[in-house]
């Protein structure tokens, strides 16, 4: 479950997307905008990230599952490729097939899975801190119960912004935070920047990085975002961090 103690939790995603992205976040890390960021397996920056995480000790990384983007790096192996890619072409046509668990492609989402968390270790030496997804795709009910997905790892919650449109989609969404929290765990809360900080401009506003003081929060950031990449190097939002208890998903 969540984190009882205050805990503020600034990860950027896509680390390793390619080299734009990947300096970006560390530019971020660097200026005390961001303390963790998750990282993609099999793209054209992934190995030049691992190598330069060793210059940034205190940055914590995690894996950030890719279920719909196909891999661009030249150097994956085809069977590796090509079952990824038809994850891909499922996961990309229809938001309900990430709600449902469907058992015939329980092996396929094993094995992609594994593939991306074997690399991990490769790369790192470690496991990851912790998981999300490329397009919250870590939050599919075939990921979630996965066997590649070890009972215990530190996992991104569901997004505590999101506005509910019916009341079966805030029932399907308590359900699946229940299955998170059963197997996994996870910070108590989940925001976007945008609902954090609205505008990027301007002191943030106390009001969710506040709940930190006494509880867990996660703050989902992309610095390879024109409109963040400014803001969270600015000093209004550092100098906001430097007042709460910061940490990465190792401290859960």
């Amino acid at each position: 479950m969540g984190a009882e103690r205050g805990l503020l939790i600034v990860n950027a995603d896509d680390w390793g997307y390619d080299e734009p992205t990947t300096r970006a976040i560390a530019d971020c890390h660097r200026a005390g905008g961001l303390t963790s960021t998750t990282a993609m397996m099999f793209m054209t920056g992934t190995e030049e990230a691992a190598s330069l995480a060793a210059k940034h000790p205190q940055l914590g990384i995690g894996l950030h599952l890719n279920l719909f983007e196909e891999y661009t790096a030249d150097s994956v192996p085809t069977s590796t490729r090509d079952r990824q890619r038809v994850l891909v072409d499922r996961f990309q046509h229809g938001r309900l097939r990430r709600w449902i668990y469907d058992p015939r492609i329980r092996r396929q989402v094993d094995l992609v899975v594994a593939d991306q968390w074997e690399r991990f270790l490769e790369l790192y030496g470690r496991p990851p801190t912790h998981v999300d997804g490329h397009h919250h795709s870590h939050m599919a009910a075939n990921v979630l119960l996965s066997r590649s997905l070890p009972r215990g790892t530190a996992v991104r919650n569901a997004l505590s912004d999101t506005h509910r449109r019916s009341r079966v989609t805030d029932l399907l969404r308590a359900k699946r935070q229940r299955l998170v929290l059963s197997r996994f765990r996870s910070t108590a809360y989940f925001f976007s920047i945008e609902t954090v900080w609205p505008g990027l401009e301007g002191p943030p506003p106390e009001e969710k990085l506040g709940l930190s003081r006494r509880s867990s929060v996660e703050v989902m950031v992309h610095p390879a975002f024109p409109n963040e990449y400014g803001p969270l190097q600015s000093r209004g939002w550092v100098e906001a961090l430097r007042r709460l208890p910061t940490g990465t998903f190792a401290n859960i």
